[in-house]
């Protein structure tokens, strides 16, 4: 049986939170939750992510200081990060501090899970080190 893929969805948005990972688990993929950047920091350190979808713009640190954790920790995690409201400045700045996608809100979440099962294959190297 092949492993699921396990997602850590991150909006201070529970409703978008449970909408996401509702719709991933009925695709087949695992999920995890969280509420804010500090409790994906948290998340993050677990062993068995495959990628992290979360908000640009949450209260506390935000969605780019939260990648920027992530990333000293987990370089090869992906993470990809989502907004209604990024601006062409702070896309950028994900960019370079290693998000793989910023997807404007509302997410098109067929495309967005075939971006994260197609990650996963592209990785030589198991992410969840």
């Amino acid at each position: 049986m092949e492993k699921k893929i396990k997602v850590l969805v991150v909006d201070d948005d529970r409703r978008m939170v449970k909408t996401i990972c509702d719709i991933m688990q009925f695709k087949g993929f695992e999920t995890e939750q969280a509420y804010c950047g500090e409790e994906a920091v948290e998340k993050a350190k677990e062993d068995g992510l495959d990628c992290v979808l979360m908000d640009l713009k949450m209260p506390g640190i935000d969605g780019v200081e939260t990648l920027k954790i992530i990333k000293e920790m987990k370089r090869d995690l992906p993470v990809m990060l989502m907004s209604a409201y990024a601006t062409v400045e702070q896309t950028e700045e994900a960019k370079r501090e290693g998000a793989h996608a910023v997807l404007a809100k509302p997410i098109d979440i067929q495309a967005t899970l075939l971006f994260i099962s197609q990650l996963k294959e592209n990785f030589s190297e198991d992410p969840r080190s």
